[in-house]
């Protein structure tokens, strides 16, 4: 009877471990692309290629021409209804929606609502802005308003204008802001000679979405996005220390320098990078 009791002792152990490890299993990476990737095309053009890859979640930059019906009106909060509701249509055919939208950005409260309402419209949860510092708080009290809608800091690399690719700066920047996160450009930080696995150490509390690359080669300024893996950065490094901190927004798929002509088969090859490491 005692050596049965251990049996089934034993064997609960074993199953409550498998169970816990089961429910352990990290889940599939959330991609997007952002659609600079594909800025030689239109908005039709690229939701036709990007149907071909298991990629639905887009990040629209502002002023993407829309084409088809509409082949010189651009995706931005201007658009009228009728090309609203035309966009939102090419949207669903094919089960694409939009989650972030930038780089952008408005100083003033009356473009800042405007702003937040299209997103609101669209279902975006993410304003990617470099917006300057004293208009923060401006942004951050209309927010307020936009429950579902965050802004987030982007950077590009050093020298653009402002020094946001610096991760302590922008931490530093946002850290008593409500409605402000961070949209992480990795290769920014690396071509600016920031250590990525430190940065995202350091951003980890307010990061809300990643504009995910590699990069040719580290520290140098605009040195050109690369197939991932195939560049500088320490990637299976850097996606175990997302991992750890349990990172569950969008790896955002940009890759404008290098996409050359083929920039669907670049994305493809990033896709599957992902989905495998």
């Amino acid at each position: 009877m005692k050596k049965l009791i251990i049996y089934i002792v034993a064997f609960s152990a074993l199953f409550i471990v498998g169970c816990s490890n089961a429910s352990a299993k990290k889940a599939p990476r959330k991609i997007a692309v952002q659609t600079w990737t594909f800025h030689k095309n239109t908005l039709v053009e690229t939701l036709e290629m990007l149907k071909t890859t298991p990629v639905r979640a887009l990040e629209i930059y502002p002023g993407m021409k829309i084409g088809g019906k509409y082949p010189d009106v651009r995706f931005t909060e201007w658009m009228n209804k009728e090309q609203r509701a035309y966009v939102k249509d090419l949207l669903a055919k094919d089960g694409f929606k939009v989650i972030g939208y930038g780089v952008t950005d408005s100083h003033t409260e009356k473009g800042i609502r405007k702003m937040c309402e299209f997103a609101k419209e669209f279902g975006i949860k993410a304003i990617s802005t470099e917006t300057k510092k004293e208009h923060l708080p401006l942004w951050d009290r209309v927010l307020n308003d936009y429950p579902d809608v965050k802004l987030v800091i982007h950077c590009h690399q050093k020298g653009s204008g402002n020094d946001y690719y610096n991760p302590e700066v922008v931490m530093d920047l946002i850290k008593d802001t409500k409605n402000v996160g961070v949209c992480a450009d990795n290769g920014a930080w690396a071509t600016s000679g920031v250590d990525n696995v430190k940065a995202f150490k350091t951003v980890k509390d307010k990061l809300i979405e990643i504009h995910f690359k590699d990069i040719k080669e580290f520290g140098k300024l605009n040195s050109p996005t690369v197939i991932y893996g195939t560049g500088s950065l320490p990637l299976k490094e850097i996606l175990a220390e997302l991992d750890a901190q349990g990172y569950d927004g969008y790896f955002i798929i940009e890759d404008g320098s290098a996409a050359g002509n083929d920039p669907l088969g670049n994305v493809k090859k990033s896709v599957e990078y992902l989905l495998n490491n």
